[in-house]
Parts: structure tokens; C-alpha cells; sequence
């Protein structure tokens, strides 16, 4: 296990204390997009749960939890710029360390054109409705991938700041919604009928199916652990970001969720599932045509969010390989005057502008191309939710007291994360798509392995390289 002092994480490059718990707070905030996420997922959920979205939400607000818990350990005892890259090399060794890293890169890199997808499609939209000017969703892609770029390069500071608030505004508008159809009473009145499983065609089936999709919207919780090298008294912020991410993103959720079961009725089940956008459509009929472009206003904003914040995470992960040296030094450059990752995050620039445009000339930005990109982040993203609470678990037992835990608290959650991230990744993998899609599993698959072959290279001809990877500084209480 390789540990650093206070000191030595002064030499590591980012520079320490530029953030604080509410900078933390705002990376992982802004990664879990709460305005998208009740945008988008309620109508998905309601195919499975009927009226029933917010059970569904509560139980997958209590399995992201679970994962949350091996993560939690991690960031209480380490930090690293390349969060789940460091943690798993502690627990299993350089190797599927390395492995770790090259997918977490891809999987938070993913995000920024996937989002700036979303971007360009409602600015589209809302500048059209508004201005009467049509306008390509491209230009609006591009114009935010330079915005994103420049506040990545201009520090994590300024970057938390612009994410917090974004968040601010997205919460306070959807937020805003939900108290009005909640004032009013819905279609048929306020009701706890909504969180009862029979509400469901299938009943707790449909809620457990359910409750998977809406694990979607806590995805990200856990990118504040990326920022840790640049926070204040990190062994504490950060944790405490984390659990106040998934406790403030669940309460929206639920909230949020209720106010649209009630809005489309105990028995509106199936016109929610139906519905392309539920939320915009109550907010015609509870407020009016103007709060449904306040709403997409809402939406593109939260897609911006979620983009910067994605950038600052891939970022990081990709200076820190660099920085031990397991994929080019060039990626660990820091900008002269800023001590930003500016290398990293041209990098990401240049591979998003590609697939922006790739894009502009295949499919539409959504839901078609947003739905390929999502899909290779989201097998990556699970797959390294899984392999971190296996992590925890194995360093648990390879601790020669345990982290003075027993099993119940030290490896049951980690267990029962592993097996609730599992069954959606299976699900995504299997059976295997129609065209296209397949072709993206392909290619994330081909992706996977290009890692496993450079890291099985580097152990046979750079083994003194790759024994530098995954380098974590340990906080004193566990030295």
C-alpha cells in the first residue's frame, strides 16, 4: 500500500485546499444532474412501477447507498485525484488498478459530449420557442464544449462555483414545479397511495425494476472523490459531500417524483409511462406554457452541469495516470499560472469536439446519440461500481484488524452494492442490443481490453512503472 504525508501531497501537483466541502458537494451534485434526471427517468421508472415512482426512488436512493458505503471507506482513508483508480490498486493490485483507471477516464470522459448532446438539443429548442431563431443544436454543442474547456483550465475553484450554481437554479425550478402540482393537489388530490407497491402491474417486482433505473440518477455521487487532492481537510469533506449529494438528490427525487405521480393521477400510471416529457407537460397544465420552457431551461442547464463537472472528473483521472507515468506524462501537465490539468482536459476536448460532430453527421443529438454515448458510460460506470465494493471488501479482510469494523458494517453494504450495480449492468449487456447499439457494446468491449493488454505490457516490460500506479496519500488517523 503506497501512502503519502501531508507533505508529500503538496508535491503531487493540484494545488491543495482550492475547494472546500461546498466546491466537493458541487462536483458531485453536478454529476448526479438532478433536474435531468427527474426529466427524464420518471416516465421510464412508471413502466415498471405504474404510479409508483417515488417507492421506487426511495429504494434506489437506499441501494445507492450500499455502493456509497464501500466509497465512503475509501475516501475517509485515501486520496487520490484518481479516486476509484487509487482504490482499487490498493485493493487489487496494479494490474485491474491500472484497468480501473483506463475505464473510469472513459466513463466520466463520456459524459461531456453525451450531455452537451442534451445541451444542444433543448438550447435548440428553447431559443426557437422564445426567439423564433432556428438555430443548429451543433452550435450550441460547440459553444458549450469551449465554455466547459475554459472553466477546466481556469481551476476548480471557478469550475465548483459555476457548477454550484447551476445546481442552485436547476434545483430551485424543478423544486419550484413539484410545490406547485403538490399545492394544488395533482389530479385527484394529495395521496400516499403513490408509494404503495400495488400501484404497480406487477407489484414489488416493478418497484425492484423500478428502483434500477432510478439508480441511474444518483450515478456520478462519488466524482468528488477526484477534486479530494484539491479540498480542504479532505478526509472529511469529502466523505461528507458524498453523503449529502445522495441524501439531497434523494429527497429532490422523491419529492420531485411524488409531485408527478400525483400530477398524472393514482391511476395515471400508464399515460406516465407514455409521456415523452412529464414534467414539462404538468407544468403547462398547472402553471402554464411559459413554466414548460422554464422547465427545458432547467434541462439544458443541468446538462451543462453535469458536463463540466464530468470534464473536471475525467480530467483529473487522466493526470494522475500520467503522473505515475502508466499512460503518457504529457497528460500530467499542469497549466503555469492555473496548476490546472489543461493537457488532460484539451485532450477530452478534442475527442468530445470529434464525437459532436460524428454525431451531426449520423443521428440526431437525442435521444439517438445521446443514447450510444450513455451506453458505453453507463457499462463502464457499473461495472466499476461493482469492482469498488469488491475492493473494499478484499482490503477489509487483507487489514490485519479489519479497519476496526466487524462484517456487518464493514462488508455486508459493500456486498449488497455489488450485487444491486451487477443486475443493471447484465441488464444493459444482455441480451445484446439491435444495431447499433451492439456496435457500441462492441466498442466498449474492444476498449476493455485494449486496457487489460497495455496493463499486462507494462507489468512485463515496465514493471517499475507500473508499481506507481494507483498512489494514494493516507490520512493520519490510519497511519
Amino acid at each position: 500500500m503506497t501512502s503519502s504525508s501531508s507533505e508529500g501531497i503538496r508535491q503531487l501537483g493540484l494545488r491543495e485546499g482550492s475547494i472546500s466541502f461546498w466546491g466537493a458537494l458541487a462536483i458531485s451534485f453536478g454529476n448526479m444532474a438532478p433536474a435531468a434526471s427527474v426529466l427524464f427517468l420518471p416516465q421510464a421508472m412508471a413502466q415498471f412501477t405504474g404510479s409508483a415512482v417515488p417507492l421506487a426512488f426511495v429504494f434506489a436512493m437506499v441501494a445507492s447507498f450500499l455502493t456509497a458505503a464501500s466509497i465512503l471507506h475509501f475516501a475517509r482513508r485515501f486520496a487520490s485525484a484518481g479516486a476509484a483508480y487509487a482504490f482499487n490498486s490498493l485493493a487489487f493490485g496494479k494490474v485491474l488498478g491500472f484497468l480501473s483507471g483506463w475505464m473510469l477516464a472513459l466513463a466520466y470522459g463520456l459524459a461531456l459530449p453525451s450531455n452537451l448532446l442534451v445541451f444542444g438539443y433543448f438550447a435548440q429548442g428553447f431559443t426557437q420557442q422564445v426567439f423564433g431563431e432556428q438555430i443548429s443544436w451543433l452550435i450550441f454543442s460547440l459553444c458549450g464544449i469551449v465554455a466547459v474547456t475554459y472553466l477546466v483550465i481556469r481551476g476548480i475553484r471557478t469550475s465548483a462555483r459555476v457548477d454550484l450554481f447551476l445546481i442552485i437554479v436547476e434545483t430551485a425550478i424543478v423544486l419550484g414545479l413539484a410545490i406547485a402540482i403538490i399545492v394544488q393537489g395533482g389530479a385527484n388530490g394529495n395521496t400516499w397511495a403513490v408509494f404503495s407497491p400495488y400501484q404497480s402491474p406487477s407489484s414489488w417486482t416493478g418497484i425492484i425494476f423500478g428502483m434500477l433505473y432510478g439508480v441511474g440518477a444518483f450515478a456520478g455521487f462519488e466524482a468528488s472523490a477526484t477534486v479530494a487532492e484539491e479540498t480542504k481537510n479532505r478526509f472529511k469533506a469529502i466523505p461528507a459531500a458524498i453523503f449529502a449529494a445522495l441524501i439531497l438528490g434523494g429527497l429532490l427525487y422523491i419529492v420531485v417524483s411524488y409531485a408527478i405521480a400525483i400530477g398524472y393521477g393514482v391511476h395515471g400510471g400508464g399515460r406516465l409511462a407514455h409521456a415523452t416529457l412529464p414534467l414539462s407537460s404538468l407544468a403547462i397544465h398547472f402553471v402554464g406554457q411559459w413554466m414548460a420552457l422554464v422547465v427545458d431551461f432547467a434541462g439544458m442547464i443541468s446538462a451543462l452541469g453535469i458536463s463540466l463537472a464530468s470534464a473536471n472528473a475525467s480530467a483529473r483521472v487522466l493526470f494522475t495516470m500520467g503522473r505515475d507515468g502508466v499512460i503518457p506524462r504529457w497528460f500530467s501537465h499542469l497549466h503555469q499560472r492555473f496548476g490546472t490539468p489543461h493537457h488532460a482536459a484539451l485532450m477530452l476536448t478534442g475527442v468530445s469536439t470529434l464525437l459532436l460532430f460524428v454525431v451531426s453527421f449520423a443521428k440526431s443529438p437525442y435521444p439517438a446519440g445521446f443514447s450510444y454515448l450513455v451506453e458505453a458510460s453507463d457499462i463502464l460506470g457499473l461495472s466499476l461500481y461493482v469492482l469498488i465494493n469488491i475492493a473494499w471488501i478484499r482490503l477489509w479482510k487483507k487489514d490485519q484488524h479489519h479497519f476496526h469494523m466487524g462484517w456487518l458494517v464493514g462488508t455486508l453494504p459493500s456486498a449488497l452494492g455489488a450485487i444491486v450495480m451487477f443486475i443493471p449492468l447484465v441488464s444493459t449487456i444482455y441480451p445484446i442490443p439491435a444495431w447499433p447499439l451492439n456496435l457500441v457494446l462492441y466498442l466498449t468491449a474492444l476498449f476493455v481490453l485494449t486496457g487489460v493488454i497495455v496493463a499486462l505490457w507494462l507489468k512485463k516490460n515496465r514493471p517499475e512503472t507500473l508499481t506507481q500506479a494507483g498512489q494514494a496519500s493516507v490520512s493520519s488517523e490510519y497511519l
